[in-house]
């Protein structure tokens, strides 16, 4: 056990409501990034809790996330280790707004596109209804397969008004790109969303892209984003394969 592991831990306490995703996330890239070492065991809970300069329930609750995901595992009657399982795996709060670029960065992965493509489109009735559209207007429609170190994660179908832009958006889509980053260069920043989530099957088209069986279960993730001044701006359907990337919320009484 390392004496210094508030050391190890790169954690500072912000002013916010999601501790113990931001813990949970500092604890995760010392394992990853080999600062915690496989097998290496956690002080007590007393004694980690006051090192990092937490409170013992923000603790235990990023303990939790940690132990559900595999990063952690705990010995009835020994303590909680760090897990030898070296797999991927994507883990994150629900009620974190990120983009799907970000998200992958976080979690110590090189983000990519393995499948890209964009049209402009007309919006139907269904789509100009969540954007606060007249149907038929224009959109710009990608599609995109994003991969987490070369490895398909998510599948995104975005749909954005066309309207937003001032310069044409092909323009700024060599490389990677971030759509919530160029969004907001064009002054329509992202600030919320709200959020569906449904699970489904992988069709034919999806299996493809995701590189997973035909009928395999991923996330379904429908959400429409809003702007600063509450205005609909940006309508998402993120397909995410369950076995390399999973969503959770923290709740209490």
């Amino acid at each position: 056990m390392s004496d210094n592991i508030h050391q190890t831990i790169e954690f500072s306490r912000p002013n916010t409501d999601l501790l113990p995703d931001l813990l949970a996330e500092s604890i995760r890239q010392a394992a990853r990034e080999g600062r915690l070492k496989p097998g290496e065991q956690l002080p007590s809970e007393p004694e980690f809790a006051e090192s990092l300069g937490v409170s013992r329930t923000t603790l235990r609750d990023a303990v939790r996330i940690l132990v559900s995901e595999g990063t952690l595992v705990r010995r009835r009657g020994v303590g909680t280790f760090v897990s030898n399982d070296p797999l991927m795996s994507i883990q994150d709060g629900l009620e974190n707004l990120a983009s799907t670029t970000q998200l992958i960065r976080n979690h110590g992965f090189e983000p990519g596109t393995s499948f890209s493509r964009w049209e402009r489109m007309p919006a139907s009735e269904s789509l100009a209804g969540m954007l606060g559209l007249d149907a038929g207007a224009t959109l710009f429609h990608f599609s995109r397969t994003r991969t987490a170190n070369d490895i398909p994660v998510i599948h995104c179908e975005e749909f954005v008004s066309a309207h937003l832009f001032d310069d044409p958006i092909p323009g700024q889509l060599d490389g990677e790109w971030s759509l919530y980053d160029i969004m907001k260069k064009a002054q329509a920043e992202v600030v919320s969303a709200v959020c569906k989530v449904v699970p489904v099957v992988a069709d034919q088209r999806l299996a493809d892209q995701l590189a997973v069986p035909l009928h395999h279960p991923l996330l379904l993730l429908r959400q429409t984003h809003y702007s600063t001044d509450n205005r609909p701006i940006l309508y998402c359907e993120n397909y995410h394969n369950c076995d390399l990337i999973e969503f959770h919320v923290i709740r209490r009484c």
